[in-house]
């Protein structure tokens, strides 16, 4: 029988690197990887579904599964997950020296409804008091899918020739929730500090608290390929199931390592020590409660106009 062939794009991760090298294909499925930025991905597909397949993120896609609209179908694989703790910046002559210092500042971010700022807004507002409507909020662009922002907020764009970094530095915000360090702090510029400087330790608290470990991207298909093919979403799904599994047994190899880091062995005794056996896990059930956090958070920061059910994000029609 003849194979569907479908593309798929998809950052360069090593869950994603067997199906890339052909060592696992899915099931009557010739599937071709592209390796592109998750932002370039995320734009692509929003704006004009230009793969069969892709890693999505999960704020773009809480939003999307809250309209009667949706072009994708998803799978509970999350080849991306991270705590978000280190994202949160401040300027030491804003006044602020500890999260509930945040409320009523003026804040950058890269995008409203991006998924490392829907979790760290959620975090901080969980367990330190932030309103977000007491924000003036700076973005450097609007969001790729049309989040309106929630009731009482405000939001300005930057100007072209503004950056983040150059405003963090300057104060002329008071803080910034961004997901990579801005040039200013990289550069060692006194003025601008992480909120969470051991973040590492603030992070397994939080997990340890909580039992939520933050999930960023899910992985979506074309909701007309799969109502052509609707075989198709199980038989990838568990392809990607076989290569994250054989990148847990190459983590996991003391004979030669599989990444460059020195003291990987010890990295993963320590992860397994914090996250049990199973520490980056796929389906449904297994991620239940992050799930329920996250469409929280997605509905109280304006994605979505209900509480969605976690149900309600994957398809119905396959058992996960």
């Amino acid at each position: 029988m003849k194979q569907l062939t479908l593309t798929g794009a998809f950052g360069d991760y090593d869950r994603i690197r067997a199906l890339d090298s052909f060592s696992i294909q899915p099931d009557g499925i010739d599937l071709r990887i592209l390796r592109l930025s998750p932002s370039d991905i995320f734009f692509r597909m929003c704006q004009f579904q230009e793969f069969d397949l892709s890693e999505m993120s999960m704020g773009a896609y809480c939003y999307l599964c809250g309209t009667n609209d949706n072009p994708f179908v998803a799978m509970p694989a999350f080849p991306s997950r991270a705590f978000r703790h280190s994202m949160v910046y401040y300027n030491v002559e804003s006044g602020i020296s500890k999260p509930e210092d945040l409320n009523g500042k003026r804040i950058a971010i890269r995008e409203w409804g991006m998924t490392a700022v829907v979790w760290i807004v959620g975090i901080l507002a969980d367990i330190y008091g932030f309103d977000l409507r007491s924000i003036d909020w700076v973005a450097v662009k609007k969001p790729r899918v049309p989040i309106e922002m929630p009731e009482g907020t405000r939001i300005s764009y930057m100007s072209d020739g503004q950056t983040l970094s150059d405003m963090l530095a300057a104060g002329d915000v008071d803080a910034a929730l961004i997901h990579q360090a801005p040039d200013c702090f990289s550069a060692g510029m006194p003025q601008v500090r992480r909120m969470f400087p051991d973040y590492k330790s603030a992070e397994i608290e939080y997990y340890r608290q909580t039992g939520i470990h933050p999930i960023m991207h899910c992985v979506v298909l074309r909701r007309d390929i799969y109502q052509k093919y609707p075989w198709a979403l199980r038989s990838i799904y568990e392809a990607l199931q076989k290569a994250r599994l054989q990148t847990v047994k190459a983590l996991s190899d003391t004979k030669a390592l599989a990444v460059m880091l020195p003291l990987l062995p010890a990295y993963v005794e320590e992860t397994r020590q914090v996250f049990g056996e199973d520490f980056w896990p796929y389906g449904l059930d297994e991620n239940r409660k992050t799930l329920e956090r996250l469409v929280r958070y997605a509905h109280e920061q304006g994605l979505t106009k209900k509480e969605l059910s976690v149900g309600e994000l994957f398809a119905d029609s396959v058992s996960w």
